[in-house]
């Protein structure tokens, strides 16, 4: 099943495929960056995501331990999620929230701290637990025919 969604200019967007988004948790993150955005993050380790963003739409800020790329659009501000890098690939947790995804709306949401967390434990859990994802960022054509 593929579950999309989009910032709210909808400059970003994103698809998630997952077998069941009854089946995954929804988390509220009890970081002070998730909880000033009211996140409520998903996540599929056997699904897969995309992110595409438009021109220079995708803002990526680092805090903390430096270990994930959280992603914002440059537009409207909204958090769309987070993505990490490692063994070469991408996984992500995405901001259901956020997005607006309609699958997971209302649904009962399962606080997490992860502050005791190091950071090889921190990456080992986000590789198996997080979604692979591919982030595409397209150039955007203007107007009169030049890129951006």
């Amino acid at each position: 099943m593929n579950v999309s969604g989009s910032c709210h200019c909808g400059s970003i967007t994103v698809r998630l495929e997952t077998e069941d988004p009854r089946a995954l948790q929804v988390r509220a993150c009890q970081c002070g960056f998730c909880t000033r955005h009211g996140a409520r993050t998903v996540a599929d380790s056997k699904g897969r995501a995309v992110i595409s963003a438009a021109g220079d739409s995708l803002h990526r800020y680092r805090f903390g331990f430096q270990t994930a790329d959280f992603l914002i659009c440059r537009h409207c501000g909204v958090y769309i999620g987070a993505v990490i890098g490692v063994d070469r690939a991408n996984y992500a947790t995405l901001n259901a929230a956020g997005l607006n995804f309609a699958e997971f709306a209302g649904r009962d949401v399962t606080p997490v701290n992860f502050d005791e967390e190091r950071v090889p434990d921190r990456l080992a859990r986000r590789r198996a637990l997080w979604t692979p994802v591919e982030v595409i960022q397209a150039r955007v054509e203007t107007a009169i025919g030049s890129k951006r």
